[in-house]
């Protein structure tokens, strides 16, 4: 089978961090091959290039995509900045990896999708912590439990290492950056869907916390699923000399508490599954994509686009509610494209 023509489109953080070295190994195997890169930044492009092997490079995407002959694409641009990516893509049939949040509009959001569907090709979100050795095994037991309640707590530390993560404006705040993940991984463990957003945030004034930060400090979200299933997740944003953090996910059902790791599920204090499988998630979902784009099968990838847009709903209706002082907001209502709510980039 011929090698994954790969594009690459954004060299920043993710796709340093996270996506060209999970790639790297497919690639070494001839699984894949890093066709064309393309940056904004001509340094960080030469850099990037010359580490993978990438055997064209670009500054520009439109000319990328009138001179490779591509079969996928990873598309690791901030949210904010989407424009005719992937629409290009899904129109030359080529197979797109988006890394999330997707779009900071909902409205851009359902119209990529139906470009996706449209084209019929595979698509991925960079939801990794589908791939994590946990999500399987919990996502078994908890088919097995009757669901009532979920706690989800993260406690960030550190100062920002982004720019753009760093702006409301430009990620749309930490929960929906990166909390996102945490909101989706729960979706996929109760395999439901979130029908209804209500939220509290702190804000940050002026001059409190680092610049060029003007983030909440607190967001407190309530969620409502489909099968009435409910879950409060709350993250903080406040420490910043610091590296202490706290992350739990807690799930409790009839008789049944159950905690969340990536690598170990307890259920009622005892230890029901474990690994010391040490594989990073990007890496199963990096070869899990590579296979579905070889296979054209659209039913492998856990994360394809039309299903993230209830996650994405989901954490832009909370900064709706929260704007609106709490407000209930239905996740149908953000992705009907009637909208009545103001989120981020509207």
């Amino acid at each position: 089978m011929k090698p994954v023509r790969l594009g690459m489109i954004g060299l920043g953080h993710i796709a340093t961090h996270s996506h060209l070295p999970s790639l790297k190994p497919l690639v070494e195997e001839g699984e894949a091959v890093f066709q064309a890169f393309c940056d904004m930044d001509e340094d960080t492009l030469k850099e990037r290039a010359g580490e993978y092997g990438a055997k064209a490079v670009y500054t520009d995407h439109h000319e990328m995509f009138d001179k490779e002959e591509l079969d996928a694409i990873y598309l690791c641009i901030p949210p904010a900045v989407h424009a005719d990516e992937l629409l290009i893509a899904a129109d030359k049939g080529i197979h797109v990896f988006v890394e999330k949040p997707v779009s900071l509009d909902t409205a851009q959001a359902v119209e990529f999708n139906a470009a996706v569907q449209k084209a019929g090709i595979v698509s991925q979100v960079g939801f990794n912590f589908r791939y994590e050795p946990a999500a399987e095994p919990g996502r078994q037991l908890l088919g097995d439990r009757t669901l009532r309640h979920a706690l989800l707590q993260m406690v960030y530390g550190g100062n920002p290492i982004r720019y753009w993560t760093s702006r409301y404006e430009l990620c749309g705040g930490s929960f929906v950056e990166n909390t996102i993940h945490r909101v989706d991984l729960l979706r996929y463990l109760v395999d439901d869907d979130i029908e209804a957003i209500s939220a509290f945030y702190q804000m940050r004034q002026p001059g409190e916390g680092p610049e060029p930060m003007n983030l909440p400090h607190v967001y407190n979200v309530n969620y409502r699923f489909a099968s009435g299933f409910v879950a409060n997740v709350t993250t903080s944003r406040v420490m910043y000399k610091t590296r202490a953090g706290r992350t739990n996910t807690v799930i409790v059902g009839d008789d049944s508490l159950v905690e969340w790791d990536t690598r170990k599920v307890v259920e009622n204090g005892e230890v029901v599954w474990e690994t010391e499988d040490k594989t990073r998630a990007s890496q199963y979902q990096a070869r899990d994509f590579i296979k579905a784009v070889q296979a054209e099968d659209r039913s492998l990838p856990r994360s394809p686009y039309g299903d993230s847009l209830n996650t994405l709903a989901a954490v832009l209706g909370a900064n709706a509610s929260a704007e609106a002082g709490g407000q209930l907001v239905l996740a149908e209502d953000l992705l009907n494209g009637n909208s009545p709510y103001k989120v981020p980039g509207e």
